[in-house]
Protein backbone atom coordinates (compact mmCIF):
# COMPACT_ATOMS: atom_id res chain seq x y z
CA UNK A 1 0.00 0.00 0.00
CA UNK A 2 0.91 3.55 -0.79
CA UNK A 3 2.08 5.53 2.38
CA UNK A 4 0.03 8.33 3.08
CA UNK A 5 2.35 10.99 4.28
CA UNK A 6 3.15 13.65 2.11
CA UNK A 7 1.27 17.17 0.85
CA UNK A 8 -2.57 17.42 0.33
CA UNK A 9 -4.16 20.44 -1.22
CA UNK A 10 -7.83 21.58 -1.89
CA UNK A 11 -7.86 24.37 -4.33
CA UNK A 12 -10.85 27.10 -4.47
CA UNK A 13 -10.45 28.72 -7.46
CA UNK A 14 -11.79 32.07 -8.38
CA UNK A 15 -12.80 31.52 -12.23
CA UNK A 16 -10.86 34.55 -13.45
CA UNK A 17 -7.32 32.79 -13.24
CA UNK A 18 -3.80 33.41 -11.83
CA UNK A 19 -4.59 31.28 -8.86
CA UNK A 20 -1.44 33.14 -6.62
CA UNK A 21 -3.16 36.11 -6.59
CA UNK A 22 -7.15 35.53 -7.08
CA UNK A 23 -7.84 31.66 -5.08
CA UNK A 24 -7.23 30.10 -2.07
CA UNK A 25 -5.40 26.82 -1.28
CA UNK A 26 -6.29 24.69 2.00
CA UNK A 27 -3.37 22.19 2.85
CA UNK A 28 -2.95 19.05 4.96
CA UNK A 29 0.25 17.66 6.05
CA UNK A 30 0.60 13.72 7.18
CA UNK A 31 3.69 13.18 9.03
CA UNK A 32 5.14 9.95 9.46
CA UNK A 33 4.60 10.67 13.29
CA UNK A 34 0.81 10.10 12.62
CA UNK A 35 0.75 14.07 13.05
CA UNK A 36 -1.29 16.33 10.91
CA UNK A 37 -1.36 20.16 10.65
CA UNK A 38 -4.30 21.81 8.58
CA UNK A 39 -3.22 24.93 6.93
CA UNK A 40 -6.51 26.89 5.81
CA UNK A 41 -6.21 29.91 3.82
CA UNK A 42 -8.81 32.59 4.52
CA UNK A 43 -8.79 34.93 1.75
CA UNK A 44 -7.08 35.34 -1.69
CA UNK A 45 -4.13 37.50 -1.94
CA UNK A 46 -5.90 40.22 -3.39
CA UNK A 47 -8.97 40.47 -1.37
CA UNK A 48 -6.70 40.71 1.35
CA UNK A 49 -4.43 43.20 0.15
CA UNK A 50 -7.46 45.08 -0.56
CA UNK A 51 -8.73 44.59 2.94
CA UNK A 52 -5.32 45.98 4.33
CA UNK A 53 -5.62 48.86 1.92
CA UNK A 54 -9.45 49.90 2.96
CA UNK A 55 -8.05 50.07 6.61
CA UNK A 56 -5.90 51.97 6.39
CA UNK A 57 -2.75 49.47 7.07
CA UNK A 58 0.17 48.52 4.91
CA UNK A 59 -0.48 46.54 2.05
CA UNK A 60 0.30 42.65 2.87
CA UNK A 61 0.14 40.58 0.13
CA UNK A 62 1.16 37.25 2.07
CA UNK A 63 -1.82 35.11 2.14
CA UNK A 64 -3.53 35.09 5.54
CA UNK A 65 -3.94 31.09 7.03
CA UNK A 66 -5.02 29.34 10.01
CA UNK A 67 -3.31 26.71 11.22
CA UNK A 68 -4.83 23.52 13.03
CA UNK A 69 -2.84 20.39 14.26
CA UNK A 70 -3.61 17.51 15.34
CA UNK A 71 -2.73 13.07 15.23
CA UNK A 72 -4.75 10.86 12.71
CA UNK A 73 -5.54 7.74 12.57
CA UNK A 74 -6.65 5.54 9.55
CA UNK A 75 -7.56 1.74 8.74
CA UNK A 76 -8.18 0.76 5.32
CA UNK A 77 -9.63 3.54 3.70
CA UNK A 78 -11.02 5.54 6.23
CA UNK A 79 -9.34 8.33 8.52
CA UNK A 80 -9.87 9.61 11.45
CA UNK A 81 -8.40 13.53 12.77
CA UNK A 82 -8.31 14.42 15.89
CA UNK A 83 -7.32 18.05 16.61
CA UNK A 84 -5.87 19.25 19.65
CA UNK A 85 -8.74 21.48 20.49
CA UNK A 86 -10.87 18.09 21.39
CA UNK A 87 -12.90 17.97 17.90
CA UNK A 88 -12.53 15.27 15.16
CA UNK A 89 -12.97 14.96 11.46
CA UNK A 90 -13.58 11.67 9.43
CA UNK A 91 -11.99 11.30 5.75
CA UNK A 92 -11.94 8.57 3.11
CA UNK A 93 -8.84 7.59 1.29
CA UNK A 94 -8.75 7.57 -2.01
CA UNK A 95 -6.26 6.77 -4.91
CA UNK A 96 -5.58 10.51 -5.59
CA UNK A 97 -6.28 12.33 -2.10
CA UNK A 98 -8.67 12.52 0.82
CA UNK A 99 -12.21 13.30 0.77
CA UNK A 100 -13.07 15.26 3.83
CA UNK A 101 -16.59 16.37 3.87
CA UNK A 102 -17.34 17.98 0.32
CA UNK A 103 -13.74 19.09 0.52
CA UNK A 104 -11.16 17.05 -1.80
CA UNK A 105 -7.49 17.27 -1.44
CA UNK A 106 -5.35 16.02 -3.78
CA UNK A 107 -2.03 14.31 -3.12
CA UNK A 108 0.88 17.05 -4.79
CA UNK A 109 3.73 15.70 -2.93
CA UNK A 110 5.19 12.82 -0.76
CA UNK A 111 7.50 15.38 1.06
CA UNK A 112 6.41 17.12 4.38
CA UNK A 113 9.06 19.59 4.26
CA UNK A 114 9.52 20.81 0.49
CA UNK A 115 7.31 22.77 -1.14
CA UNK A 116 5.97 20.80 -4.06
CA UNK A 117 7.28 21.37 -7.28
CA UNK A 118 4.26 22.01 -9.51
CA UNK A 119 2.96 24.92 -7.17
CA UNK A 120 6.35 26.41 -7.14
CA UNK A 121 5.82 26.57 -10.56
CA UNK A 122 2.29 27.37 -10.50
CA UNK A 123 2.96 30.31 -8.09
CA UNK A 124 6.13 31.61 -10.43
CA UNK A 125 4.27 31.30 -13.70
CA UNK A 126 1.31 33.66 -11.69
CA UNK A 127 3.93 36.21 -10.40
CA UNK A 128 5.03 36.73 -14.16
CA UNK A 129 1.72 37.13 -15.52
CA UNK A 130 0.42 39.49 -12.68
CA UNK A 131 3.91 41.94 -13.35
CA UNK A 132 3.42 42.02 -16.79
CA UNK A 133 -0.23 43.20 -16.10
CA UNK A 134 0.67 45.90 -13.28
CA UNK A 135 3.29 47.23 -15.90
CA UNK A 136 0.44 47.82 -18.49
CA UNK A 137 -1.78 48.96 -16.83
CA UNK A 138 0.25 51.15 -14.68
CA UNK A 139 1.63 53.12 -18.24
CA UNK A 140 -1.92 53.05 -19.12
CA UNK A 141 -2.82 54.97 -15.91
CA UNK A 142 0.38 57.19 -16.20
CA UNK A 143 -0.85 58.20 -19.60
CA UNK A 144 -4.11 59.01 -18.20
CA UNK A 145 -2.88 60.94 -15.73
CA UNK A 146 -0.77 63.03 -17.64
CA UNK A 147 -3.15 63.33 -20.03
CA UNK A 148 -5.55 64.71 -17.36
CA UNK A 149 -3.13 67.35 -16.03
CA UNK A 150 -2.22 68.81 -19.78
CA UNK A 151 -6.02 69.12 -20.02
CA UNK A 152 -6.04 71.38 -16.42
CA UNK A 153 -2.88 73.26 -17.21
CA UNK A 154 -4.41 73.90 -20.54
CA UNK A 155 -7.75 75.00 -19.09
CA UNK A 156 -5.82 76.81 -16.36
CA UNK A 157 -3.39 79.05 -18.61
CA UNK A 158 -6.62 79.72 -21.01
CA UNK A 159 -8.75 80.86 -17.19
CA UNK A 160 -5.40 83.19 -16.63
CA UNK A 161 -5.61 85.04 -19.59
CA UNK A 162 -8.90 85.33 -19.93
CA UNK A 163 -8.74 86.43 -16.29
CA UNK A 164 -5.97 89.09 -17.16
CA UNK A 165 -7.57 90.68 -20.75
CA UNK A 166 -10.66 91.07 -18.20
CA UNK A 167 -8.36 92.82 -15.60
CA UNK A 168 -6.72 94.83 -18.12
CA UNK A 169 -10.00 96.34 -19.91
CA UNK A 170 -11.86 97.19 -16.55
CA UNK A 171 -8.65 99.12 -15.62
CA UNK A 172 -8.22 100.83 -19.42
CA UNK A 173 -12.36 101.09 -19.99
CA UNK A 174 -11.35 103.52 -23.22
CA UNK A 175 -8.49 101.39 -24.73
CA UNK A 176 -6.47 103.97 -22.55
CA UNK A 177 -2.93 102.32 -23.20
CA UNK A 178 -3.42 99.02 -23.90
CA UNK A 179 -2.06 97.60 -27.15
CA UNK A 180 -4.19 97.33 -30.19
CA UNK A 181 -7.36 99.45 -28.49
CA UNK A 182 -9.33 101.38 -30.89
CA UNK A 183 -8.75 105.43 -30.58
CA UNK A 184 -11.80 107.64 -31.40
CA UNK A 185 -11.68 109.57 -34.23
CA UNK A 186 -11.20 112.80 -32.04
CA UNK A 187 -7.56 111.88 -30.81
CA UNK A 188 -6.87 109.76 -33.70
CA UNK A 189 -4.10 111.77 -35.69
CA UNK A 190 -4.54 113.47 -39.10
CA UNK A 191 -3.38 111.74 -41.95
CA UNK A 192 0.04 113.79 -43.48
CA UNK A 193 -0.74 115.18 -47.03
CA UNK A 194 2.32 114.53 -48.92
CA UNK A 195 4.68 117.38 -49.92
CA UNK A 196 4.01 116.63 -53.68
CA UNK A 197 0.11 116.37 -53.73
CA UNK A 198 -0.29 119.57 -52.14
CA UNK A 199 -1.59 122.74 -53.87
CA UNK A 200 0.58 125.00 -55.19
CA UNK A 201 -1.51 128.13 -54.30
CA UNK A 202 1.29 130.59 -54.37
CA UNK A 203 2.04 129.46 -58.37
CA UNK A 204 -1.33 130.43 -58.83
CA UNK A 205 -0.58 133.48 -56.69
CA UNK A 206 1.90 134.96 -58.98
CA UNK A 207 0.40 134.11 -61.82
CA UNK A 208 -2.83 135.82 -60.96
CA UNK A 209 -0.64 138.80 -59.50
CA UNK A 210 1.18 138.98 -62.91
CA UNK A 211 -1.88 139.39 -64.82
CA UNK A 212 -3.49 142.01 -62.63
CA UNK A 213 -0.27 143.82 -63.19
CA UNK A 214 -0.31 143.51 -67.12
CA UNK A 215 -3.81 144.10 -67.01
CA UNK A 216 -5.18 147.38 -68.88
CA UNK A 217 -8.22 149.56 -69.18
CA UNK A 218 -10.34 151.14 -71.40
CA UNK A 219 -10.53 154.94 -71.91
CA UNK A 220 -13.53 155.61 -73.07
CA UNK A 221 -15.52 152.66 -70.46
CA UNK A 222 -12.98 151.66 -68.05
CA UNK A 223 -13.63 148.04 -68.41
CA UNK A 224 -10.16 146.14 -67.85
CA UNK A 225 -8.51 144.33 -71.22
CA UNK A 226 -6.28 142.29 -71.84
CA UNK A 227 -2.56 142.99 -73.02
CA UNK A 228 -2.64 143.14 -76.86
CA UNK A 229 -6.28 143.93 -77.72
CA UNK A 230 -6.39 146.75 -79.72
CA UNK A 231 -10.44 147.11 -79.29
CA UNK A 232 -12.84 147.06 -75.86
CA UNK A 233 -14.78 143.83 -75.65
CA UNK A 234 -17.27 146.11 -73.73
CA UNK A 235 -18.10 149.05 -75.88
CA UNK A 236 -15.52 148.94 -78.87
CA UNK A 237 -13.53 151.55 -78.68
CA UNK A 238 -10.00 151.69 -80.06
CA UNK A 239 -6.94 151.13 -77.73
CA UNK A 240 -3.95 153.11 -77.60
Amino acid sequence: MKSITGQYECLHRSGIGLDYFTSRIDRLTLQANRQFIFAIQDRSRVSHAAKSLLSGQQVDVNAPETHRKGSYTYLGDNISFNFDDGTQEKGQLTPDGIQIGNKFYEKVSDSTLLPPTHRMKSNMEDIAKGLKIAGALGGAAVKAVKTIQDTIQTTQGIQSTAASQSSSQSANPQGQGYPGAPTSPASAPKPAIPQSSAPQVHAVDDVLTEQNTETLFCDQCGAPVRPGKHFCNQCGANLP
